[in-house]
């Protein structure tokens, strides 16, 4: 860059990146500080204890069921919203019609609140009335209990992948759409297959665009807290505790209040690693040549 354009540019970038240091990079700074203290986020002295809360993390049998649950929104979650989302991606890079309104359809769960989808599938699933149930029992089959100790978090899942799905197809789909028609046509005279195009042409084509979506998959999955907290109703079970969840209850508590902010703190710094061991990885992975059109 020259001289000339530094002095222009930077002057723009200061306001912005002054907010970002002081609502993000200082409040981060300083919620690992409070990671080695014992505090109640009440009083004005925090007792320091060094790597004492992060000692707890390692024998914490409730940290380590929320993480493998955050593993499984992440791994098995992600699976399906990319496998989904490679099926809309392949189908409508085959030109069918009405291609604007399939994206209004899947990505519609995008613009209604967690909470409020949370709710809905909450009645999904009831035992008695639930939607799920009413079909079992329409075709003699035994209803299931799908908010139960053994399945809620699993019925979690499935909901998420359901409402996450549109967003991350509608990014695959606009990498596809930069993608020239002639290229597909050219491929279908040829006696390509549809999975071959989608092989061959549209996933390497789109290779940047899908790096960033799983990144960004991956980023949310790990901080996901609202959906799966108005989930699991006014107390939700710790069964169904993902990493974050856990560290807003142990700081602020449920109907009984905790207030355990150091020991919370260590639990969020725990997930500001797996954050960045995800994107370095993703990034490592995906890293290959880009196909310029």
């Amino acid at each position: 860059m020259k001289p000339g354009m530094k002095k222009l540019t930077l002057p723009y970038l200061l306001p912005a990146m002054s907010l970002y240091l002081i609502f993000f990079i200082g409040p981060a700074i300083y919620g690992v500080w409070i990671s080695f203290h014992e505090w109640s986020g009440f009083t004005e002295n925090m007792k320091f204890v060094g790597l004492k809360n992060y000692g707890n993390i390692v024998v914490d049998p409730i940290y380590w069921q929320s993480f493998l649950n955050m593993i499984l929104i992440l791994f098995v979650g992600g699976l399906f919203v990319f496998l989904i989302g490679f099926i809309f991606t392949s189908l409508m890079s085959q030109g069918v019609t009405a291609k604007k309104a399939i994206r209004a359809i899947i990505f519609f769960p995008q613009i209604i609140a967690p909470i409020a989808l949370a709710v809905v599938w909450n009645y999904l699933y009831r035992y008695d009335i639930g939607f799920f149930n009413s079909i079992l029992t329409s075709i003699g089959l035994e209803p299931v209990n799908w908010t139960g100790p053994n399945n809620i978090m699993m019925s979690a899942v499935i909901a998420i992948i359901w409402y996450s799905t549109g967003f991350y197809a509608i990014i695959l789909l606009a990498g596809v759409d930069k993608i020239p028609n002639t290229i597909f046509e050219s491929a279908r005279v040829e006696g390509a297959s549809t999975l071959t195009i989608f092989m061959k042409i549209t996933l390497p084509l789109i290779w940047d665009v899908m790096s960033i979506a799983i990144i960004l998959w991956g980023i949310n999955a790990i901080r996901l807290f609202d959906f799966l907290f108005a989930f699991g109703g006014a107390e939700p079970p710790s069964r169904m505790w993902n990493t974050a969840m856990y560290q807003f209850i142990l700081g602020f508590g449920q109907r009984t209040p905790i207030y355990q902010l150091g020991y919370s703190s260590a639990i969020a710094v725990t997930m500001i690693f797996v954050v960045l061991l995800f994107v370095i990885t993703g990034r490592k992975l995906f890293k290959r040549e880009v196909y310029e059109l």
